[in-house]
């Protein structure tokens, strides 16, 4: 389960490691240009701007494409600030879209950042780009520092319960033909579980994850599933789906 933009890269990377790959994208991102948008540029432009994190390859692209509708370029707005990425493809992402990145935590997840750079980004005016169902350990942990964190929703995730290829994953995992599960984040693990409703209540839905390997990438994911009632069994230290299969190809054999 990845979001449209990452699918089919993400089906390649685990088909190349020999997984047999069943997949669908059960959320559809939509731009979040309102108001709060225009605002951040604002600040970039009066340079009230310390620090940019961005957490996502999507994000970067939602904050390119909001930035050129207003005709500005994302790169030369952020060229004053210390701009941050979660992990290495978000680096990426930025630096094939013209955006400068200064540094990258060690552990790439949310919780990884917070143990390195929270304590240097005390009293500095941060802003977190992101999703709206972004994580909230990331935006407290800042916080707590004495980071001064304005949040911005670049993005909705908007859940899709009705797309074929949703429908389809979830009648081949209630039918027993899904061994694995590879859950990217904690909106998409519910969104699964909802859409299994549909045809199975609940605890049978529960009952089958349990009796499969079930991987989570990052501990907010493990976190939610396990609320659900559901064990998780692989979660691997950097928040990456590479690492999220490696970690599970590991615990399958």
């Amino acid at each position: 389960m990845r979001p449209k933009e990452k699918l089919e890269e993400s089906i390649l990377l685990a088909r190349e490691m020999g997984f047999e790959v069943v997949a669908a994208s059960p959320l559809q991102i939509v731009l979040n240009d309102g108001p709060e948008f225009d605002n951040f540029l604002r600040s970039l432009k009066n340079e009230d701007v310390d620090v940019v994190i961005l957490t996502s390859s999507t994000g970067v692209e939602a904050l390119v494409r909001m930035a050129s509708r207003k005709g500005e370029d994302a790169g030369t707005l952020l060229s004053s600030t210390c701009r941050i990425a979660i992990g290495p493809l978000t680096a990426k992402a930025m630096i094939s879209r013209g955006i400068g990145v200064d540094s990258i935590p060690d552990e790439y997840s949310s919780e990884g950042l917070v143990r390195q750079m929270a304590g240097d980004l005390a009293y500095k005016r941060v802003f977190l780009l992101r999703s709206s169902h972004g994580e909230r350990i990331l935006f407290d942990g800042l916080v707590e520092a004495g980071a001064d964190v304005t949040e911005i929703a670049l993005y909705e995730l908007v859940p899709d319960l009705q797309s074929p290829e949703v429908r389809y994953l979830v009648e081949e995992s209630m039918a027993g033909r899904v061994d694995a599960f590879a859950f990217s984040s904690s909106l998409s693990a519910a969104t699964f579980i909802e859409a299994a409703e549909k045809i199975a209540p609940r605890e049978k839905v529960i009952e089958m994850l349990n009796t499969r390997l079930v991987g989570a990438m990052g501990g907010p994911t493990r976190k939610r599933l396990e609320q659900m009632g559901v064990r998780v069994e692989a979660v691997p230290v950097n928040a990456t789906f590479r690492d999220l299969l490696e970690k599970m190809e590991n615990k399958a054999h």
